[in-house]
């Protein structure tokens, strides 16, 4: 049985303000927002509804929660990251509401080539290739390898499967810790080459082009310090699509420690990182 999932949080103005710490917000799906000592930091976040069905979400999947904020109520004072150009992690209608704002978006080429397609000014965009980093505000970005060529499973829908390089994963090394967002991977070996890691988002989805329930809790169990914030469950009212199906509750049982450090916040619901 699924458990009753509490509603989104409001995330306030104050959010994005001046801090003494990190703290770290799931948007709901595959989103993030990081406020790390006054830099504001958002993650593949998609929060802006189809115009035509306020149930659903731009990327045309029913919702099963409303966003804790809207596209056009974030601020300025940001950087976007995406770890690929999916419609669930790179929206379209936000992509194009935050270039509006002069936001800087930063991802890997195929990300750089669909924001320009969209509009987005090409001096608003960075390229950050796997495996290289980069340094914000005192933090230091790493991105790291992703291997996702879920196209494979319709290649007459997909078109050409996404290749090494064309997705990407970010460890944001900040003050309080060292946070990993995979984004959408099956498991690798490069995974195992990471160490020290205070805060992983993890995939509990079941697509096999995902880490899949298995590897999630290898990939947990590499980390046995790190707190876990699951994604990609509780967002959207689609459990034919395996990429949005599967609970926290499926693989916690199976990941050491994860009474203690086993989150599941709602959707705006901020975590202090300690």
């Amino acid at each position: 049985m699924i458990p009753k999932r509490k509603p989104a949080v409001p995330i306030p103005a104050s959010a994005f303000g001046p801090s003494s710490e990190t703290t770290v917000t799931w948007l709901s799906g595959a989103g993030f927002l990081i406020n790390c000592h006054g830099t504001c930091l958002l993650i593949d976040p998609v929060l802006t509804k189809d115009p035509e069905d306020s149930s659903k979400s731009e990327c045309g999947l029913p919702l099963k929660v409303d966003f804790p904020i809207l596209a056009e109520d974030i601020p300025e004072n940001c950087t976007v990251f995406y770890t690929h150009a999916d419609g669930d992690h790179l929206g379209p209608a936000t992509a194009k509401t935050l270039a509006q704002k002069k936001i800087p978006m930063i991802g890997t080429l195929a990300v750089f080539e669909r924001l320009a397609r969209l509009g987005v000014p090409p001096e608003q965009i960075q390229v950050l290739r796997t495996e290289e980093n980069m340094e914000l505000d005192g933090i230091r970005i790493e991105s790291t390898p992703a291997d996702h060529p879920w196209q494979l499973k319709d290649l007459k829908r997909g078109g050409r499967p996404y290749r090494f390089g064309d997705c990407c994963g970010f460890i944001f090394n900040t003050p309080d810790g060292r946070l990993y967002f995979p984004g959408d991977t099956r498991l690798m070996e490069q995974h195992f080459r990471i160490q020290n890691i205070d805060l992983l988002a993890l995939d509990v989805s079941t697509c096999e082009y995902h880490l899949g329930h298995t590897s999630a809790v290898i990939l947990a169990n590499q980390f046995p310090s790190a707190y876990l914030m699951p994604f990609h469950y509780g967002t959207y009212d689609c459990p034919e699509i395996a990429a949005h199906k599967g609970e926290p509750e499926d693989v916690y049982p199976q990941i050491t420690g994860s009474e203690k450090r086993g989150l599941i916040l709602a959707p705006g619901e901020p975590f202090v990182l300690q």
